[in-house]
C-alpha cells in the first residue's frame, strides 16, 4: 500500500461501504478532511466491531472489521496490528496511533485516520455529531399489536387456513404447506409463551404476551443496538440450561446413529438436518394423535431448546441460499467457530424487532455441544424431568417425522425455481409476440413482466444459476433424508420422484389449453400458430412438473399421516395447495404464482391433481 495515501484500505473500504444502504459514507461531505497529531478522535460504539480474518483469492490473510453495515478491510499484514488496536479505542489522540504497531510513521497513520473520518467511522471529539439515543435498561415492546388473542396449534389447520388464506386445507396436508421446522411456532409452552416468541409464523397468530425487553450489552454486532433483546426468554433458557444441553447431546447421538458419516466432520447439510430434528421434537409431541401434548403443556426445556437451535438452522439456511456471500454447498464442511463468525458478519443475530439475547459464552457452549459433542459439565447430576425423558424416548418417531417433513419441503419448494424459469420463458415469448397484440395478450405481458421483475429482484442470480443452486440443495436434502429413512434406491433421489409421466389425459389438457389460448390471443384466427404452440408447450410442461410434485408429495404426506395416526384427507391434493405457504406470509413477501396469474389475466382455470390436469375457460373474469 502507498505509504502517503493509504489507498489500499480506502479503495476497498469505499467499494464495500458504498453498497450498504444508509451507510454513513453517503452523507459525509465529499471534500478531504485533515487530521492533526493532537486531534482527539472518537470511535463511537467500538464494541460493535466484529473482527475476523479471512483468506483473499490467493489464500493470503486479510483482516475484516465489520461495523454496522460497513466492512473495513486491511489487506496488508503490516497493518493488522493497527486494525486490531483500532477496535479497542473508544477515544484516542491521533498521534498515539503511531504506537499501535512497529514502523508506523505519522504520514501513513494520518492517511488511514483521514480515510476513516471521511467514511464516518471515526469522529472528532469536538464535532457536533451526537450519537442517536438508545434507551438504556428496560424498553417498551418493539412488537406491533397482535391481532390474535387465542393460542392455536395446527391441529386446527383447516380453520386457520380458511381464516388466513380464504381456502380451507385439511390437517392431512399440513406439512406440504408449513415447513416442518415451523410447525411448533404457534404453540404455548408450559410458561405461557409461544414457542416462536416474536417470530411466530404465521405472524397474524402471534399473541401479545408480557415480555421484558432491554438494551443488548454484549460486544459485537448487537452491542447497544437500536433494537432490544428479549430478557424473559433468556431467563427461561438459563433456568433449564442443564437439561437442554443433556437433551441436545442425546439428539446429536441419535443423529450420528442414523448418519454415521457425520462422525468424520459436520457439513452444512448435516447441521441443517440436525437442527431441524431438534425443532421437530416439540412439533411431533403436539401433532401426534395418540398421547398428544396439549397446547400450553409443552415443557419449557423443549421450547427453549427450540429457540436457541433455530438460530443454527437460520445460519445454515443463509449459507445455502445466501445472496450476500457466495452460497455454500450442502457438502461444505462446517465448524462451531465458523457458525458464530458467519452469524456475526451477516447480522443473523438481528431480527425485524430485536436481537439475540444469548450471551456469547452460552452460544459458544451450545455450539460446542451441538457440533463438537463437547462433554457437559456435571452431566451426571442433571436429572431430566419426566416429560423431557418421555420426549427423548420418542426420538425415533421424531426423526422419521422430521425426515419425511424435509423430503416434503424439498419436493414442494423445488417447484419455485422451475416456476421462475417458466415465467422468464413465457415473458420472452409473449414480449416478442408476432402480429396483432390483443388486450388479453397485452395484459398477460404486463403481468408476466411484473412477476419476472419481482423474482429477479428477490434473487439477482441468472435464472439458470439460481435454479441449479436451489436444485442442488433440494436434491441433497431429499437424498439424505431418504437414506436416513432407509428408503429403497428407486425412491432415494429427487429426480426419480419428479420425472413427469406422459398420459392421455395430459394430451387432452393440451388440446383444451391450446383452444383457450387461441381464443384469448387470436380471436380472428391470425397466423400465430408457431408462437401459440410454443406458449402451450411451456405452460403444459410446467403443469406436468406440478403434477409430478403433487403425486410424490402426496405419497410422503400419507406416510406422515400414518406416523402421526391421522386420518386420510377427504379431498384430493392440488398443486394450488402448495401456494398456501406464501399466502400465509406478509403481502410484500408473497411469491407470484403462475397459475393464479394466468387465471386472473386470461380467465384460464387450471387445477392439477395427482391424476388429472384440468383446463377450463372462465366465462367471467
Amino acid at each position: 500500500m502507498d505509504e502517503s495515501t493509504g489507498a489500499g484500505m480506502a479503495s476497498r473500504m469505499a467499494a464495500l461501504t458504498q453498497e450498504a444502504s444508509g451507510c454513513p459514507v453517503h452523507v459525509m461531505p465529499t471534500q478531504r478532511v485533515s487530521v492533526e497529531a493532537d486531534d482527539v478522535l472518537v470511535f463511537p460504539k467500538h464494541k460493535r466491531v466484529v473482527t475476523q480474518y479471512a483468506p483473499d483469492a490467493s489464500g493470503s490473510p486479510i483482516l475484516h472489521l465489520y461495523y454496522d453495515e460497513q466492512d473495513i478491510v486491511f489487506d496488508e499484514p503490516a497493518l493488522f496490528a493497527f486494525g486490531e488496536t483500532l477496535t479497542k479505542q473508544a477515544r484516542f489522540v491521533a498521534a498515539n496511533a503511531t504506537a499501535w504497531g512497529p514502523g508506523y510513521a505519522w504520514p501513513r497513520v494520518r492517511a488511514l485516520l483521514e480515510q476513516l473520518l471521511e467514511a464516518g467511522i471515526l469522529r472528532r471529539a469536538d464535532a457536533d455529531h451526537p450519537e442517536p439515543s438508545v434507551p438504556q435498561g428496560a424498553w417498551p415492546s418493539p412488537l406491533p399489536t397482535a391481532h390474535s388473542t387465542v393460542a392455536r396449534t395446527w391441529v386446527d389447520a383447516a380453520t386457520i387456513m380458511h381464516e388466513l388464506t380464504g381456502h380451507p386445507l385439511e390437517l392431512g396436508y399440513l406439512e406440504l404447506v408449513v415447513p416442518i421446522y415451523r410447525v411448533a411456532h404457534l404453540a404455548l409452552g408450559g410458561e405461557g409463551r409461544q414457542v416462536g416468541e416474536a417470530n411466530v409464523f404465521p405472524a397474524p397468530l402471534r399473541l401479545d404476551i408480557p415480555t421484558e425487553w432491554r438494551t443488548c450489552p454484549y460486544a459485537g454486532s448487537r452491542y447497544q443496538d437500536a433494537k432490544p433483546m428479549n430478557v424473559t426468554a433468556l431467563r427461561s433458557m438459563n433456568k433449564y440450561w442443564g437439561q437442554m444441553m443433556v437433551a441436545l447431546l442425546r439428539i446429536r447421538d441419535a443423529y450420528l446413529r442414523r448418519f454415521p458419516h457425520a462422525r468424520q466432520g459436520w457439513t452444512v447439510g448435516d447441521l441443517q438436518r440436525l437442527s431441524c430434528v431438534v425443532l421437530t421434537l416439540p412439533a411431533y409431541l403436539l401433532m401426534r394423535r395418540q398421547r398428544r401434548v396439549d397446547n400450553g403443556e409443552l415443557h419449557p426445556v423443549l421450547s427453549s431448546l427450540f429457540r436457541v437451535t433455530d438460530g443454527v438452522r437460520m445460519v445454515m439456511h443463509e449459507m445455502l441460499y445466501s445472496l450476500d456471500e457466495e452460497a455454500r454447498t450442502p457438502e461444505a464442511p462446517m465448524t462451531s467457530a465458523e457458525i458464530y463468525t458467519y452469524a456475526e458478519r451477516n447480522a443473523i443475530f438481528h431480527s425485524a424487532y430485536g436481537v439475540c439475547a444469548g450471551p456469547k459464552a452460552k452460544i459458544d457452549e451450545f455450539l460446542r455441544v451441538l457440533v463438537d459433542g463437547h462433554p457437559i459439565p456435571d452431566a451426571a447430576s442433571v436429572v431430566l424431568d419426566g416429560p423431557i425423558q418421555a420426549a427423548l424416548d420418542a426420538l425415533e418417531a421424531t426423526f422419521d417425522y422430521c425426515l419425511y417433513g424435509l423430503q416434503a419441503h424439498a419436493l414442494v419448494f423445488s417447484l419455485w425455481p422451475a416456476m421462475r424459469h417458466t415465467y422468464e420463458q413465457l415473458f420472452s415469448l409473449v414480449d416478442a409476440w408476432p402480429g396483432e397484440r390483443t388486450a388479453p395478450l397485452s395484459g398477460l405481458r404486463d403481468r408476466l413482466a411484473r412477476s419476472v421483475h419481482y423474482l429477479q429482484a428477490s434473487s439477482p442470480l441468472p435464472v439458470e444459476a439460481y435454479r441449479a443452486a436451489r436444485e442442488r440443495v433440494y436434491a441433497d436434502m431429499y437424498a439424505h433424508c431418504a437414506h436416513g429413512l432407509g428408503a429403497p434406491a428407486a425412491e432415494a433421489t429427487l429426480a426419480a420422484c419428479l420425472a413427469p409421466r406422459w398420459t392421455a389425459q395430459q394430451a387432452e389438457a393440451t388440446k383444451r389449453l391450446q383452444k383457450v389460448l387461441r381464443h384469448r390471443f387470436s380471436p380472428r384466427g391470425a397466423a400465430d400458430g408457431p408462437a401459440l404452440a410454443r406458449v402451450v408447450t411451456v405452460v403444459l410442461e410446467y403443469l406436468r412438473q406440478e403434477q409430478a410434485r403433487v403425486r410424490a408429495a402426496g405419497t410422503i404426506q400419507q406416510r406422515i399421516n400414518r406416523l402421526l395416526g391421522r386420518p386420510t384427507p377427504r379431498q384430493p391434493l392440488t398443486a394450488g395447495d402448495f401456494h398456501r405457504f406464501y399466502q400465509l406470509q406478509d403481502v410484500q413477501h408473497r411469491q407470484p404464482y403462475l397459475v393464479e396469474d394466468l387465471d386472473e389475466v386470461l380467465g384460464l382455470r387450471m387445477v392439477v391433481t395427482p391424476d388429472t390436469i384440468e383446463v377450463a375457460e372462465r366465462t367471467t373474469r
